[in-house]
Order: C-alpha cells, then structure tokens, then sequence
C-alpha cells in the first residue's frame, strides 16, 4: 500500500476557532482597505499648514544731520550751574515745525545716551548742567521739516565732560529788591569781588523753592538781556529765590558764586490813586524831565523805596523796564529817544500807616513826542 503524502494531509496552524488560511486573508484585505481610505482622507483633507511668522514693518526714521547745529555757550567745558546753548545754524527760512530740544547724557560720550530733564524751560535750547551731569558728556536734538517737507533731526556736538564748580558763598550780593522780595518788582545779583579778582562770568540762573531748603527749580527767563535782573512772578508768591553765577577766579579755577536765600516772595495791593506828576507830562518829551510823588501825607506812610520807570508800546501791555534801580533820585526820569512814540508809568513800594505793603502806580502817560 502506498505511503501516503505527509505534505498535503498535514493541517496548516489556526488561529481561533475559524480556518486559517481564510482568516489571515480577511484581515489582509481589511488592513489594505484601512491603508486605501487613510489615504484618501490624507489626500483630500492635507493637514493645515503652520501660520507663518509675521515681519514687522520698518518704522520710517528720521535723517540725522549733523553739521546743522553749533554751541553758542558754555560747551567747553560744561560747568555745572552754567547755562549750555544750543542753536540751529540753518536759515529760518528753510526749516519749519521745529520742535524743543530734547537734550542727553551719556557716560563716555558715545553709548547709552539717556534724555535728561530740560524742556521746562520756555527756551528749551538751553540747559543748565546738574551734579547728577557731573563727569559726563552732554548733546542735544531736535527735529523740524526742511525746505522739502522732509523730517530730518538735527544733532548737536557732543561737549563734556561736565565739571563741577567750587561753590562761593561771599561772591554774591543783592543790589536791590531783596527787602522784602515783591511780586512784579526786580530783584538784582551782582558779584561782589572787585573786578581783578574775576573774570569771563557766565548767565545768571536763578532758582526757587517752597521751603528754601531743597527742591530748588530753575526759573530763570533766559531771554533776558541782563540775567542778573530777574522779575518774580504770582508763580513765585509765597516762594524763596537765589542766584547764581559761574566765573574765573583770579587763579583761573571754575567757581560757582551762589547767594543768600531771600523771601519768601510777597504780592502787595496796587493803590492806583496815590501818585502825582509835578512836571513833564504834558505832553512828556525827549530830553524833557518827568517828576513823580506821593500824594499821601508823611503820616499815612514810610519806608518808600526807589521809583520803578516802566515803557509800553500801546500803554496796555507788555510793560518793560527802564531806568537803572540805583540811579540817585528815581523819582525822576528824562526821556530818551528810545522812549519816542512810547507810553510811561512808574510805581514804588511803601508801607502805609497800618504796616502793610503796598505799590502806588502812576497813571500811563505819552506817547512821548520828540
């Protein structure tokens, strides 16, 4: 009897209960199917593609120029309590919107440029190194339009570094107006050293605080023509005042000659109805001498200080002074050419009988006539 053929009798392995070789299939053709869909679903539905980063846009700036602005004082060297100018050198006419000046300091006068205060001032062109200043250099800038209509900033030189000055306390006195400090009345600082003892004095700059102790603030009007001269304001009243200048002593070294404080400011009540002209009035003239006096009798007042001399172009505003506070008899003034055309008036301080303070104001008169 033949053998009989092991190989195709013998039983292939199953898995489970259900026949081998069928199962394996199905599960074949199921895994293809799965692979044949997740295709598909992979083609029409691409996952999303990452959100792109965004590019900032480049803020326009502005072109800086550098050979259009020039240090008209007290850049070299900078002095603390000296006034720096700054000044465009570019004509009037071909600039416009030009802003205030923003000024910086800087350690080694090249990197990390910081603002510094300055633009309080109503000439923002200006500024007066601090101690916080001292060792370091200085620059300022400031931004306008050209001809073109293109925004440009102008740069200043750098000046520095800032030095600091040995203060002098005996080096400054007060000419007049000190006693008492009077809203709307000069005050007048001047240096007390004889001429040979000093030379090349800067601005004056003054300075008020609420206590006379700290907290001192610039307040000087730089556009003044005599900086020694300054005139408190109703921002003033109740307020303490000092001056100080920048010179050469007579060895050549920096100092700082700084006053006594004075105040606190006063504001007085204005008595419009206690003056008189004795002569030049009608009408006041070129050469022609003007005198004034109280109308008060000798009992009803004391203590009357120098007449003050004042110009108006409309004789409604802008009142100007112009007679020197330590002429000899102030109660008297000539007229100049310059008064031409002008209106007048004067004023004094006095304490009437029930010791206050008051200012006799004189009528306006003029225009002056030639």
């Amino acid at each position: 009897m033949p053998a009989r053929d092991r190989t195709r009798s013998r039983e292939m392995p199953r898995t489970g209960n259900g026949p081998g070789p069928r199962g394996s299939l199905f599960i074949w053709m199921a895994a293809l199917s799965a692979v044949v869909v997740l295709s598909a679903c992979i083609i029409v539905n691409p996952p999303p593609s990452p959100t792109p980063t965004p590019i900032p846009t480049a803020t326009p700036t502005r072109q800086t120029v550098i050979d259009a602005v020039r240090v008209s004082e007290g850049g070299d060297p900078p002095v603390i309590g000296q006034t720096v100018r700054v000044a465009l050198t570019i004509d009037e006419d071909s600039y416009s919107d030009r802003s205030r000046w923003q000024w910086e300091r800087s350690d080694d006068g090249l990197t990390n440029w910081r603002n510094v205060p300055g633009a309080r001032l109503t000439d923002s062109s200006l500024y007066a190194p601090v101690a916080a200043d001292d060792g370091k250099y200085l620059r300022a800038s400031v931004g306008f339009l050209d001809s073109e209509e293109v925004a440009k900033t102008a740069l200043s030189p750098t000046v520095g570094p800032v030095v600091g000055a040995e203060i002098e306390t005996d080096a400054v006195e007060f000419a007049f107006g000190n006693d008492p400090a009077v809203v709307s009345r000069a005050v007048r600082a001047r240096i007390s050293l004889p001429n040979s003892d000093y030379s090349d004095s800067g601005r004056w700059r003054w300075d008020r605080s609420d206590n006379a102790l700290r907290g001192w603030t610039d307040v000087t009007d730089y556009e003044a023509d005599d900086s020694s001269v300054f005139i408190p304001s109703s921002l003033e009243n109740g307020k303490y005042l000092r001056a100080s200048v920048v010179y050469f002593d007579s060895n050549g070294d920096y100092k700082r000659g700084l006053s006594q404080t004075i105040g606190p400011v006063i504001a007085v009540d204005t008595v419009a109805d206690a003056v008189r002209f004795r002569a030049g009035t009608n009408p006041p003239r070129v050469d022609t001498r003007i005198e004034v006096e109280l109308t008060l009798s000798e009992g009803d007042y004391s203590d009357l200080g120098a007449w003050k001399w004042e110009r108006s172009n409309d004789g409604l505003g802008k009142w100007e002074d112009i007679t020197d506070y330590d002429s000899a008899n102030s109660d008297r003034y000539t007229p100049t050419a310059a008064d031409e055309g002008k209106y007048l008036r004067a004023s004094a301080l006095y304490v009437d009988s029930d010791g206050e303070r008051k200012r006799a104001l004189s009528q306006t008169i003029g225009p002056v006539v030639d």
